[in-house]
């Protein structure tokens, strides 16, 4: 990752341990993320060299004022006066991947044919906690190509319990007992 959001989200962990509120910080970075990923146009306000350092902290102070903690405003504040406005979502990024690690959380994505409820959700997010020895917090998306069953995808670990993989195993084995 950018060194430059490394920096600035390390500072911004240390002063969410201060807090005690590691975990809060991560909410509202993941909030501020999804809005700066899905406003294209303000994130190139936040890069252009046509617009003074006072009028982005105007527009940042617009967008985000009394919904977001004082401190990670005032960080958007020191990364603008130091022309690092454009590093924005770099360092919501870094700061939510070294925030979670440090939090042992992982986040995985839970496919279905059809929804859970957030009961079933949760009982699936308890036992991949176990078997992963980390916090895991699985979303539920679904995918009708799987036939039935589910497949779990945190990180790079897989569990593939799906009706399409279970008959893929079948027509494997049947091809190499055709081959004997």
């Amino acid at each position: 990752m950018d060194s430059v959001a490394n920096r600035y989200a390390v500072a911004l962990l240390s002063i969410a341990s201060d807090e005690n509120s590691i975990k809060e910080y991560i909410d509202e970075i993941e909030q501020i993320l999804e809005i700066l990923k899905n406003n294209d146009g303000f994130v190139a306000l936040l890069k252009s060299y046509g617009l003074t350092a006072s009028e982005k902290k105007d527009a940042i102070t617009n967008c985000f004022k009394d919904k977001i903690k004082a401190n990670i405003l005032n960080l958007f504040y020191v990364m603008i006066d130091n022309k690092r406005g454009g590093h924005i979502l770099d360092v919501c990024k870094e700061f939510i991947r070294i925030a979670r690690n440090k939090l042992h959380i992982k986040k995985g994505v839970v496919y279905t044919t059809i929804k859970l409820d957030e009961a079933q959700l949760l009982a699936m997010s308890q036992k991949v906690s176990k078997i992963l020895n980390a916090n895991v917090s699985l979303t539920n998306e679904i995918d009708t190509s799987l036939l039935g069953g589910f497949k779990i995808q945190v990180e790079d670990y897989i569990i593939d319990d799906s009706l399409k993989n279970r008959l893929e195993k079948l027509k494997d084995t049947i091809a190499k007992k055709g081959e004997a």
